[in-house]
């Protein structure tokens, strides 16, 4: 049974109570519970393809963590756009985003490809797949601690988002299905994936803020109409859009990396001191 400390004890031993949780904002924390409900289902979703080898079950948990990702883009949102941000919130979005975006892509990962490897490769991809969820972790707790609840900490990002990990290893299963001639292509290709996206995700490589980018603030009327023509595009080869857009967010990042690195202009050269002017002069 857990005893209670008193009021006293707490004092004589230098320590305060916890501050108990009185009330939450409604609408932001359903939204986040939305996000951790999907990552469930997505994990029962990959049990039961364990369990039948049906890859249209493992194609339903994908779909699930790409539909995770909206309520995660509105969450945040939602609770900037009420003024409802709150240290509870933050924890909140953060322990569904390791269920949904650490957990469930690596045990997807797992499910799709212990069939495909031989016995050598079993034990490394396994590795792979809990290094990948670890790394989800470990982002996730550094974004909590780093984030402040203002919009200038909310324009881009030191690491790959984990969503956009998980987007891209999500949107990577759903050609199985619809292309099966592509099936052990994939499959042999995501465990490198899993391992490219976890380090991007721990590393301080800088990307946008993409919904803040393209969203907010007014834009020219064109804007609208490509916005239009990259959903139809979605739409019409949703089983390689997804992947490409994912996969190409999650490139941008070392490629201006490496941008920088090629392109960095070199450091203005410190004007001569007295003693040197005096020098050239004699």
């Amino acid at each position: 049974m857990e005893r209670q400390s008193s009021p006293e004890q707490s004092k004589r031993w230098g320590f305060r109570r916890p501050r108990r949780l009185k009330t939450i904002a409604l609408l932001p924390t359903l939204i986040t519970l939305g996000n951790g409900v999907c990552g469930v289902v997505a994990i029962f979703k990959i049990g039961q393809y364990m369990d039948s080898n049906m890859l249209r079950t493992a194609q339903q948990a994908a779909w699930l963590i790409l539909v995770a990702m909206v309520f995660d883009a509105l969450d945040g949102f939602v609770a900037r756009l009420t003024r409802t941000t709150s240290s509870f919130g933050a924890q909140l979005d953060s322990l569904c985003d390791l269920i949904t975006f650490g957990v469930a892509p690596g045990f997807l990962i797992y499910a799709l490809t212990r069939e495909s490897v031989d016995a050598y490769w079993a034990r490394p991809v396994q590795a792979v797949c809990v290094l990948y969820s670890m790394c989800a972790l470990i982002r996730l707790a550094r974004f909590t601690v780093e984030t402040t609840p203002d919009e200038g900490s909310h324009r881009e990002f030191a690491g790959l988002p984990s969503p956009a990990a998980a987007g891209v290893l999500a949107s990577a299963a759903l050609p199985v299905i619809a292309f099966p001639g592509l099936a052990n292509i994939i499959q042999n290709a995501l465990p490198g994936l899993a391992l490219a996206t976890g380090i991007l995700m721990v590393s301080r490589v800088k990307y946008a803020h993409v919904v803040n980018r393209v969203l907010k603030g007014r834009r020219p009327f064109i804007t609208l109409i490509e916005l239009a023509l990259v959903i139809a595009l979605f739409f019409l080869f949703r089983e390689f859009a997804f992947f490409i857009a994912f996969f190409g967010y999650a490139a941008t990042g070392p490629l201006f990396w490496l941008k920088k690195r090629i392109f960095r202009k070199p450091a203005p050269a410190a004007p001569p001191t007295p003693e040197e002017r005096h020098g050239n002069l004699s």
